[in-house]
């Protein structure tokens, strides 16, 4: 059986990803100046499954020691709307790759990130190389925009809704390299692996006002709704779209969306270590 081509999820999308989609919380800038804290300064990173780059334009921006910032996506339709949108970026290139096989140096990197990606990857395979192209004592970071379905009324019936038209999806789930739906324990995977270190986990809470059209458009982003749609049409899934939002936006036609953003941090040894 081959491996299903997951990253063909987002053809066509990349317009409405770079609009729709959540930023990440400066929180989460802090959080990492402060991790990595009394080491060189971060200068060269690299940002894998960057998508249409929109995390990759935050950190320039947040943390201004960085000069260099690779940012590699395996989505042609993504990347080509990350190069348009990030013209104004100096020393931020976009290459078409993949997380499983970096097309960068050995030991090039003080930072290397993922940003509501790394549960696409083969992620034994982006750790092992997410190790060889650090520093010693370079920081990898993954993040995570996860929703507070639990303490939201609207985002219970949002992942109701999934349930219904994608088969094998539960709420809380995020899609796999295999094609089918886990729940990543990245603080544990890091934990494990011999050649990182100094392994953290953070969480931030916070919340997004948008219009009903920004969250239909966030839906049409996704490749869940994707999949819903090849399930059930894309007449019944706009209809309980439409209803969704019309039971749970209030009179200025606004939902607020609960989110969380998971943090999880670990250090390169500056010795690395094979794997077993």
């Amino acid at each position: 059986m081959s491996t299903p081509l997951t990253w063909r999820c987002y053809d066509g999308c990349a317009v409405c990803y770079d609009e729709y989609r959540p930023r990440y919380p400066g929180e989460a800038f802090s959080i990492l100046s402060g991790y990595h804290a009394g080491h060189p300064p971060l200068r060269t990173a690299a940002d894998v499954g960057a998508g249409t780059g929109i995390f990759s334009r935050q950190l320039m921006e947040s943390v201004p020691s960085i000069a260099i910032l690779t940012c590699i996506e395996a989505n042609s339709d993504m990347a080509t709307i990350a190069k348009e949108r990030s013209a104004a970026f100096p020393g931020l290139d976009v290459q078409v790759g993949f997380a499983e096989s970096l097309p960068l140096s050995n030991c090039s990197c003080d930072l290397v990130t993922a940003a509501t990606s790394a549960h696409w990857f083969d992620r034994p395979k982006f750790y092992d190389e997410a190790v060889r192209v650090l520093k010693p004592y370079g920081t990898l970071l993954l993040l995570q925009n996860r929703h507070r379905y639990r303490e939201s009324a609207f985002l219970d019936d949002f992942s109701s809704f999934q349930e219904r038209h994608i088969p094998g999806y539960q709420r809380g789930l995020y899609s796999e390299s295999s094609g089918g739906y886990g729940k990543p324990d990245f603080e544990a995977e890091l934990r494990l692996h011999s050649n990182l270190e100094a392994v953290e986990r953070h969480q931030i809470e916070w919340r997004q006002t948008v219009t009903a059209d920004q969250f239909r458009g966030y839906c049409y982003s996704m490749a869940h709704i994707k999949t819903a749609i090849a399930q059930s049409g894309a007449a019944t899934i706009a209809k309980e779209i439409d209803t969704l939002l019309g039971r749970h936006q209030d009179s200025s036609a606004n939902i607020g969306v609960e989110w969380f953003t998971e943090i999880v941090l670990g250090r390169a040894t500056p010795s690395r270590r094979p794997q077993i």
